[in-house]
Formats: C-alpha cells, sequence, structure tokens
C-alpha cells in the first residue's frame, strides 16, 4: 500500500466497492426469482462469536506480504492460517541423522527461519496465527507411495509428537524472543490420499485410525507446553467418492474418504483435541448440500456439529474445554479473474450469507481461502477479496460487514449480521425505498452479533446495516432470493 495511509486506503477500496455495487445491480442472477421462505434467519444463540481469517501461504509469504496483511486488516479478519511443512522444516532423507535431536527445538538440523518471519510478519501486523503441520519427512514414513500425487505414507505419530514438542517449545513465547502461538492444527485434509496415505486397505478406510494416532501425539505434545494450547483436527475435504458421484470427482474410489465416515471412525475411540473443523466447499450456493449422504458441503454442517455433540457428550474426546466447530478453508472463484467464477454482485451475497449459515451451524470461526487472486490462467484460484493488483472486489464489504435479510411465512423480514471485526457497536437497519430509511435499532451482543424481525414491512427494497456511529454499512441485500444453481466452487480449474 506504499505511501498512502490507512485512512485514505480505507477510502480509496470502499469508494472502489461503491463503483462496482453500482455497475454490478443489473446482475442477471440476482434478477432470478426463488422461493422466497428459502433463507429463514434461526434464533441467535447466545454468547457464540463469528472470528474470521484467511490461508494464503504465497501472499503472506511473498514479496508483498505486508500489502496482504493490511488488506486482510480491512477484511476485519482476526487470523491467519499459517502452514507448517515438516519436512522443509526437519532434515531430509530416508534415515534419521545420528545427532539429530528432533523435541530440541534449538537444534542445527532444523529450518525454522522461513516459519520464525511468517509468525513474526503475522504478529506484527495484529494477528493471531494458527499453525498447521502439513507433510512428513521420509524418515517418519513406513512406506513411500507409487505415484508423485501420493501424500506421506503413515507418518510415526511418535516422530510427529516429537516434532509437536520442538515447535510449540519454539513458540512458547520463552525462546529467543520468538512470540507464542497458540493454535495448532493437525494436518489438511487427511481424509485424501494426496494428504495421506493409505485411505483403505481393501474396502475397509483406515485413514482415520492413522490420524486419531497422530491427533493425540500432537495434542500431547503441544497441551504439554501450554495447557491452554489449543488443537484443531478435521479440516477435512468436502468429498469422497468415485466417477459416478457428481460432487466427488473423477477420481477412484479408494483415493478418498467421504468426510462423515472418517469423523465416525475417528470418534470410535477416544482422541484428544479442542477444535474440530472442516472444508464445506459446495457446488451450489450457501443451501447447497452434497450429493452423496456421507459427504458435507456448506448445506451439510448441521450433521457434523450432530455428531460431535453426540461424540462429546459420550466422552469419546478429551478437550480442555467445549469443543468448537471452525472452517479452515472455504471460498468461491469469482468473475472477471476467472470467467467461469461468480458474478460480482452474486458472490457478494454468497459470502454474506456462507458466514451466516456457517455461524448458524455452530462455527465460530471461518477462514477464507485466499486474500489476493492468483494470476489467471497460471494460477489455480480466483477466490480472493482483491484482484491480483491489489484492487477491491465487492465481496470485501460482504466478508467485512456480514449482513443478510429474508421474507419470513408470515410475511415479516428477519435478518442477521455482525458488525465489522465482530466488536459490540450499536447498529441500524435500513431499507431501500426510493432512499435509505430506518426500519430498526438491534440489540448488538458482546461479538457484534445482531438479529429481529421487522414486522411493519413497507416494500421489498433491499436491506442493509449502518454502523450508528459513523457511515460503514454493509453490502445491500436484496429480498429476492436467487435460484441455486450447480456451480463449481473452483470456477476454471474445475
Amino acid at each position: 500500500m506504499g505511501r498512502v495511509s490507512r485512512a485514505a486506503w480505507v477510502t480509496l477500496c470502499f469508494a472502489a466497492i461503491a463503483l462496482a455495487i453500482v455497475l454490478a445491480g443489473t446482475d442477471a442472477h440476482l434478477a432470478a426469482g426463488g422461493s422466497t421462505d428459502a433463507g429463514r434467519v434461526a434464533p441467535v444463540p447466545a454468547n457464540r462469536p463469528l472470528h474470521t481469517a484467511f490461508l494464503d501461504p504465497l501472499s503472506f509469504g511473498g514479496p508483498k506480504s505486508s500489502v496482504a496483511f493490511d488488506g486482510a486488516r480491512l477484511a476485519g479478519a482476526k487470523y491467519v492460517r499459517v502452514l507448517v511443512t515438516w519436512p522443509y522444516v526437519a532434515p531430509s532423507g530416508s534415515v534419521i541423522p545420528a545427532s539429530f535431536k528432533p523435541r530440541d527445538p534449538n537444534d542445527p538440523q532444523y529450518t525454522w527461519a522461513k516459519v520464525d518471519s511468517e509468525i513474526r510478519a503475522a504478529i506484527g501486523k495484529g494477528f493471531v496465527p494458527f499453525i498447521y503441520v502439513q507433510g512428513a519427512p521420509l524418515w517418519t514414513q513406513s512406506g513411500q507411495g507409487q505415484r508423485p500425487s501420493d501424500g506421506p505414507v503413515r507418518p510415526s505419530p511418535s516422530a510427529l509428537g516429537d516434532f509437536a514438542v520442538a515447535a510449540a517449545n519454539r513458540y512458547s513465547g520463552s525462546f529467543g524472543g520468538l512470540p507464542r502461538v497458540r493454535y495448532w492444527q493437525v494436518w489438511n485434509e487427511p481424509n485424501l490420499s494426496i494428504q495421506l496415505m493409505p485411505q483403505f486397505a481393501g474396502d475397509v478406510p483406515v485413514s482415520a485410525d492413522w490420524y486419531r494416532s497422530m491427533v493425540n501425539a500432537m495434542a500431547g505434545a503441544v497441551h504439554a507446553v501450554h495447557r491452554d494450547n489449543v488443537v484443531v483436527a478435521g479440516g477435512l475435504a468436502p468429498f469422497g467418492g468415485d466417477s459416478n458421484d457428481p460432487s466427488g470427482g473423477n477420481v477412484p474410489n479408494q483415493e478418498r474418504v467421504r468426510p462423515m465416515e472418517f469423523m465416525r471412525r475417528l470418534l470410535a475411540k477416544r482422541v484428544e483435541f479442542d477444535v474440530w473443523s472442516h472444508h464445506p466447499y459446495t457446488y451450489g450456493g450457501p443451501t447447497h448440500k452434497a450429493f452423496h449422504k456421507n459427504d458435507v458441503s456448506l448445506g451439510d454442517l448441521d450433521k457434523m456439529t450432530s455428531l460431535l455433540k453426540t461424540a462429546e457428550r459420550r466422552g469419546q474426546i478429551k478437550s480442555r474445554g467445549k469443543v468448537e466447530f471452525w472452517v479452515t478453508e472455504f471460498s468461491y472463484d469469482s468473475q472477471p479473474a476467472d470467467p467461469k467464477g461468480l458474478p460480482p454482485a452474486l458472490h457478494a451475497r454468497w459470502v454474506s450469507e456462507a458466514l451466516y449459515r456457517m455461524w448458524s451451524d455452530g462455527v465460530s470461526l471461518v477462514t477464507w481461502f485466499l486474500i489476493r487472486d492468483e494470476p489467471f490462467p497460471q494460477g489455480m484460484f480466483q477466490s480472493g477479496f482483491y484482484t491480483k493488483d491489489d484492487r477491491p472486489k465487492l465481496a470485501l464489504r460482504a466478508f467485512r460487514f456480514p449482513f443478510v435479510a429474508f421474507w419470513a411465512k408470515n410475511g415479516s423480514i428477519s435478518y442477521w449480521g455482525r458488525t465489522p471485526a465482530g466488536v459490540k457497536k450499536s447498529v441500524i437497519i435500513e431499507q431501500k425505498a426510493g432512499k435509505w430509511r430506518r426500519v430498526a435499532v438491534p440489540t448488538v451482543d458482546r461479538y457484534g452479533i445482531f438479529s429481529g424481525r421487522i414486522g411493519d414491512v413497507r416494500g421489498s427494497g433491499s436491506l442493509r446495516a449502518r454502523l450508528a456511529s459513523g457511515g460503514d454499512s454493509s453490502q445491500p441485500f436484496s429480498l429476492t432470493v436467487p435460484k441455486d444453481f450447480r456451480f463449481c466452487p473452483w470456477g476454471s480449474f474445475c
């Protein structure tokens, strides 16, 4: 962002967004009528936040990282998900070096410089980092895959525990002037063969059992360093299946375990973690359900919530407190960067509604992938809230200040929202009727969450939420519900 002041940058960003709203106002998708009862707002559970985060290793670890962090702050995020690739930090080779002390964070054969830099940068910009450990050195594995795309083969849980001891001590807040990291995620999408091998033994899914041992080893290690460290498990891919499953992709059945099946097997025996996480990508809108009953898209999150509560009630989860539910990766590609992405106005609408749907199903933190688009067609993903040239998209405001409003069956309007960054500030609800007019003043809880119902409805214009103390407002939300349609969240990459 160069020499432009933060206040000037905020003004420029939202001026660009305001112009984009005008340009996108005729979007054909929003003109399509749907069921007006499809989006009724559920009652608000008390005292539950909706934190937001970003995952974007290339942007946050690249030469324009400062710009990326500033953009993430403008988007209202508090957390950053940081990748720690175990084989890049630990010694390589198929045999562990004789002199290597894997539990010692100061062992000279560890290479921590890149991780140190990213953690310092995130905290220096005011973010809370949460690390996820991925990949495994060859010397920790019990075999090797047959294809380049195969993930680590049965990485040693005890070796993972040793590495977690070193990492948690290094980022304990009392080592070499390095900051503390409190949040630790065990792996990424362990129900896929590209992340963990094997997924099956014959026709029997086995990856969840191995993963449980990995989770227990890492949880024991990081909890031993600081009792209030937080361990995140899961991070599952949404689809299993085979080529006959339109939501599962053209992959053999042996490549993926469906997430509900993986979760049930994992929880069949006692496992230690504090947060369960998932990646609920969907082939449609925010209420869209997966094709298969054991897959979990955005419209199916209640199945995971229910299973998680049951397992917790039965004592199958060892946790330092009440188990939370996070989304540690989700996004939609958008136009024009991806010609097969969502149109800007629909993209913004679905961002707001996706945040609401996740929160209503018990999610307390949502991680968006990415902050900045990758170049097209060289890069696969154009799901950022900024273009590759750091110009803000329409959806930036929808993520920063999510707000939804729907017709209810009795002719009233129900609404839900969260203030920017989830702080308690007074909010006014307004409706477009020639000009914006006040229709409600909701109570805002300590997490910035507000909801309510408007009985005295005049017309059918869009609604928005606005901070009473200034001009910051949500993206206007139309009461006309667009029809759901089949859409790949990764656009041209599908």
